[in-house]
């Protein structure tokens, strides 16, 4: 199969990483399950190709191909590179530091569906800016999926809607926990470094408030098999993305790992000069020098990713007191749940777009935030995403 063949049902930009690599496996693992039976036929787009042949013979896909594709190669290269395809995934981080959404809009272009796990507000916000562009093109695209963002924000709206409405629920609090670095890469890693240096978006009282990151200390509890875990505030979609959508006055999100002298180092790279933590090429420099010592905690502490959802709502007229509902789900592995995270997204991209009834869509054209897709869509997605998991209490 050639690398122009328009044969390709999804394309997986950044798909030789470690977030790309497992959207890839649980892709072809969950078309598998389709009722045809006929797995999807998938490529893997980026800049390497003795890195796409290394992944391939991990992943023992023999049927998976190669799409040359570098983001800043212009809008001409990148709508070369979706055409004929059905869906565009992009996994290639980091997000931060890049404004413009230039896949998106070669895909609207091209009339190519889109998501991607996009973790930086203003660039998933210039994105949200082509909703006109895209409905006009009958185009549909999710941005910010994944395992947070992304389920993480279903969570919300489901937590949300437990309570009783955006009416009534007062505030949210996103809590987020990973064992070491969930077995990531160095650019998960070099994400981490990035989100030190950004002004972390918080809500209070139905006012957008930036803060400090890594402050305001909490100790969350997590559940079964995961404790109790301190964590400190970090940037994060979900938040202006969940108020905008569901009008609560009051949200943050905070993140903690462990071991605790992890948090202690995040404290500390926090000192450095904010134009050397903003440098994406000095970030990710520093995260692959760190990898050999990474490597060995991850294998002592784990991989495992915890999530926590709190919905507050104002206070009850009969009791006086607040009703809460708290959320909780806890995956084995970091990587393998982003990647089944985010291959959820993308199947529910696919549903009723290829020979079936459009009546099966359950997203239309325009550009989507999670917490902005219709219940249909947020049970199917919550649905794959609960495979797996140790703890699901949703």
């Amino acid at each position: 199969m050639s690398e122009s063949s328009p044969t390709v049902d999804v394309l997986v930009i950044g798909g030789n990483g470690r977030v790309g690599a497992s959207t890839v496996r649980w892709l072809h693992t969950l078309s598998c399950r389709w009722p045809e039976s006929v797995p999807l036929r998938l490529a893997i787009g980026g800049r390497s190709r003795t890195k796409f042949e290394a992944v391939r013979k991990r992943l023992k896909l023999p049927e998976l191909v190669f799409r040359s594709v570098d983001l800043d190669a212009g809008m001409e290269s990148l709508v070369t590179a979706v055409h004929g395809v059905r869906l565009v995934v992009h996994t290639a981080g980091p997000f931060q530091g890049r404004t413009q959404p230039d896949l998106l809009r070669a895909c609207i272009a091209s009339r190519v569906p889109y998501c991607d796990v996009c973790d930086e507000f203003s660039l998933s916000r210039h994105a949200k800016g082509l909703f006109g562009d895209a409905v006009a093109a009958g185009v549909p695209a999710v941005v910010s999926c994944g395992i947070w963002p992304g389920v993480s924000a279903l969570m919300a709206a489901e937590a949300v809607q437990q309570l009783g409405g955006p009416q009534i629920c007062e505030g949210l609090e996103l809590s987020f926990f990973t064992a070491g670095t969930g077995g990531a890469g160095p650019t998960i890693v070099s994400a981490t470094f990035l989100l030190l240096a950004t002004r972390v978006l918080t809500y209070v009282d139905g006012m957008l408030t930036e803060k400090e990151p890594w402050t305001e200390r909490r100790v969350v509890d997590f559940g079964a098999g995961v404790g109790r875990h301190a964590c400190l505030l970090l940037d994060n979609p979900d938040v202006p993305t969940t108020v905008e959508s569901l009008a609560v006055a009051n949200c943050a999100s905070r993140f903690g790992t462990a071991p605790g002298v992890w948090n202690s180092l995040f404290a500390v790279m926090k000192l450095l000069p904010r134009e050397l933590l903003i440098n994406r090429a000095a970030m990710q420099a520093v995260a692959l020098f760190s990898m050999p010592v990474i490597r060995v905690v991850d294998k002592l502490v784990g991989a495992t990713n915890a999530m926590r959802i709190d919905a507050v709502s104002k206070a009850d007229a009969e009791s006086g007191m607040p009703l809460k509902v708290m959320l909780r789900c806890v995956h084995a592995d970091l990587e393998d749940c982003v990647g089944q995270a985010t291959a959820a997204f993308a199947m529910e991209m696919l549903r009723g777009r290829a020979g079936a009834s459009s009546a099966e869509q359950t997203i239309p054209a325009g550009v989507w935030y999670p917490v902005e897709l219709q219940a249909k869509a947020r049970t199917n997605i919550l649905e794959v995403a609960r495979e797996n998991a140790l703890v699901w209490e949703i």
